[in-house]
């Protein structure tokens, strides 16, 4: 058995291993201000949850923190339920108008929240979807008077309530529809990256054998392969531990998404470094002018933005990146784009026909993935919002995974980049660098002119009247044939 295929069986069966664990409940809680507060304070978002086609339930039980005096009446607030087809109306109309304005499309009335520490009783209701999948969002409202219900007594004081609530699908799973599908998808990705690694390190290992070392280039690359497995391995982990407790594991699901952006910016700066003419016209990093300071600010940006995603609310959150976070993302690339081509173009004044062809291919590969997100971004923004989180997720990690692929066949073959490139130095005679080489040819091509032009002076000096020309015409075949041998030479 092959080490790749080791290393993708046991993460299979880790994996798997797991994939039985059963999602209970999520929880959190909300505090309303009283019938004598803003209507703001009477209203308060709960969650939302994607039902596919068929009869969806959902079950919702409260608690509550106050202990209430003789004349104070238990609250009872109601479970507004609103179609994804109408939410984006409810901002318009006040907090307390919008059942009836929007409108919600059911209405679960008066909950009733336990006391002294322990839970009201499980309240169920059923949802239905018959023409396609819908984003069903949940609110508890305490706008209604009391004494309009018959119910009277002080109800000016504010409150705080626990709740938990669980959301089935027709078939009792416990995952909203956009996420229905994503614990299957990352298995799969996590065991292609893993044969993939797997793949990586064994050419590296028959590559640093046969040139006696790994350019940082290939260095850099297994290390942002690394940081795209260990993302999606945490954000496994985060899907499991959901399906098992209703909540997950929000500190490993926000490290996930740190360090998938990492990855990103990591397969960005490997281009831009290479477009800037890195391994071509530069041996050194540091010679890459801005490189260092400006990849530095784009990932504590990219970092940053992942926190500001993190804490959007989620009442018009569909995906990770959402709003004002995902324009930032699209011109960021975008600008990361135009740098890329300015380098692109630059090198093409500078090279010969090897370098013009590898750069024809490197531009359009790496065009592509430059464009990707703002073109995919863009794309899910027309789509069902059931369907952005899912198809941007899938597209950026298949995105993702093919400039791996593309990158390792670049840097770890002996292909077009590697014979433009100094990843060839130590194939050279005496395993001496191309720059070592290139010195060599200069300090000759230089020592075989100045001796050129010695003999030249000394015959011309000896011959007799009438016989320049012809030694002017010799003389000029001697620098043609003395041009294509270092041209030769130097190719």
């Amino acid at each position: 058995m092959s080490v790749r295929t080791r290393c993708s069986f046991l993460v299979g069966v880790l994996v798997l291993r797991f994939m039985g664990a059963e999602c209970k409940v999520q929880s959190g809680t909300l505090t309303f201000g009283g019938a004598a507060a803003e209507e703001q304070e009477q209203w308060r978002f709960l969650g939302k949850f994607g039902y596919a086609i068929g009869t969806g339930r959902y079950e919702i039980r409260l608690r509550l923190h106050n202990t209430l005096h003789e004349d104070q009446v238990l609250p009872r607030p109601d479970l507004e339920i609103f179609l994804d087809e109408d939410w984006p109306k409810q901002g318009r109309f006040s907090a307390c108008k919008r059942a009836q304005d929007v409108p919600a499309r059911k209405t679960h009335g008066m909950l009733v929240p336990g006391q002294l520490g322990e839970w009201g009783p499980w309240e169920v209701g059923m949802l239905y979807q018959t023409i396609r999948p819908h984003i069903w969002y949940f609110a508890l409202s305490d706008c209604p008077d009391q004494i309009a219900r018959g119910m009277p007594g002080n109800r000016s004081f504010g409150y705080t309530v626990d709740y938990e609530i669980r959301w089935r699908q027709f078939d009792d799973s416990e995952l909203s529809l956009e996420m229905r599908y994503m614990p299957v998808a990352t298995v799969l990705v996590l065991l292609m990256l893993t044969a993939m690694a797997c793949w990586f390190l064994s050419k590296s290992r028959v590559l640093r054998q046969s040139l006696g070392r790994l350019h940082p280039v290939v260095r850099g690359l297994l290390f942002a392969v690394g940081l795209h497995w260990v993302s999606q391995a945490l954000h496994l982990a985060h899907l499991l531990t959901y399906k098992k407790n209703g909540q997950g594991l929000p500190a490993a699901d926000g490290l996930a998404e740190v360090l998938f952006m990492l990855s990103q910016v990591a397969s960005a700066s490997l281009l831009i470094a290479i477009a800037q003419g890195y391994t071509l016209i530069r041996s050194k990093l540091k010679e890459v002018e801005l490189l260092v300071p400006v990849v530095t600010v784009i990932t504590l940006l990219h970092v940053a933005l992942v926190a500001i995603g993190k804490m959007q609310a989620e009442d018009f959150k569909y995906h990770e990146n959402e709003g004002l976070v995902g324009w930032i993302l699209l011109s960021v690339r975008l600008s990361l784009f135009a740098w890329f081509r300015s380098g692109i173009q630059r090198l093409r004044t500078a090279g010969g026909m090897k370098l013009q062809n590898f750069l024809r291919t490197f531009e359009i590969a790496g065009s592509a993935y430059f464009l990707a997100f703002p073109t995919i971004f863009i794309l899910v923004q027309v789509l069902a919002p059931y369907l952005q989180h899912p198809i941007l997720q899938t597209a950026l990690l298949a995105v993702q995974t093919a400039s791996w692929l593309w990158l390792a066949d670049l840097f770890l073959k002996r292909g077009s980049y590697f014979e433009v490139s100094e990843l060839s130095a130590s194939m050279l005679p005496g395993a001496r660098g191309r720059a070592e080489l290139s010195s060599w040819q200069s300090s000759e091509f230089e020592s075989c002119s100045r001796s050129g032009t010695r003999r030249r002076t000394a015959v011309w000096s000896r011959l007799p009247e009438g016989d320049e020309g012809k030694m002017s015409s010799s003389m000029g075949e001697y620098s043609r044939d003395s041009r294509i041998r270092t041209a030769h030479l130097g190719a």
